[in-house]
C-alpha cells in the first residue's frame, strides 16, 4: 500500500521504528478490509484480503504478508476490479485528512470512526480498533480540532 505521507521508509513504504512497542502501527497487523483510492477513478475501492475470510484483522503470520496476490479490489463507483493484488500493490488509503501536521489516514471507515471518537475525547473502549489508539500520531492529537473538522468534511462529501 502506498504511504499517505509520501515518505519512503522501510520495505513496506511506511515508517519502521520505535522498537517493539510500535509493532501494531508499523503494520504487523492490519485489517482484512482496506479502503483505498480506486486507481481508475480515484473514488472508494474496497480491498479484501481473501486469505483471512471471517477475520477482522490479519497478522504478519498470515500468508498474505509473505506471498503476494491475496487482495481482491472492487471500486464502489466504477467498474474497476482486480484480483490477486499484493499488499504492496494497493493504492493509497481512501481516508486521508490533511490537518496542521502530518496527514491523518485510516485503514477503513471503522478505523476512521475510532480515530474520530478518540480525538473527540469519547471512550473507545470495546471498539474493534481500540488497540490502535496507542499509535495515534502526536500531530493528530496536537491538532485534534483541525483533524476532527477535516474528518467531518471528508465524510460529508462522500
Amino acid at each position: 500500500m502506498k504511504n499517505p505521507t509520501g515518505q519512503k521508509i522501510g520495505k513496506t513504504g511506511f515508517r519502521i521504528g520505535g522498537g517493539i512497542n510500535h509493532v501494531r502501527y508499523d503494520h504487523k497487523t492490519r485489517p482484512a478490509q482496506i479502503d483505498i483510492k480506486c486507481p481508475s477513478c480515484g473514488e472508494l475501492a474496497v480491498a479484501q484480503d481473501t486469505t483471512v475470510d471471517g477475520y477482522e484483522f490479519s497478522s504478519d503470520m498470515a500468508p498474505s504478508w509473505r506471498s503476494g496476490g491475496s487482495f481482491f479490489v472492487m471500486c464502489t463507483r466504477c467498474f474497476y476490479r482486480a484480483k490477486k493484488l499484493a499488499y504492496r500493490d494497493l493504492t493509497e488509503p481512501y481516508y486521508q485528512i490533511a490537518g496542521r501536521g502530518e496527514v491523518l489516514w485510516a485503514w477503513n471507515k471503522k478505523h476512521l470512526d475510532m480515530l474520530f471518537e478518540f480525538l473527540s475525547g469519547q471512550s473507545i473502549s470495546g471498539h474493534p480498533y481500540e488497540f490502535y489508539q496507542t499509535y495515534v500520531h502526536g500531530d493528530w492529537k496536537k491538532y485534534r480540532e483541525s483533524y476532527l473538522k477535516g474528518i467531518q468534511m471528508h465524510l460529508s462529501s462522500t
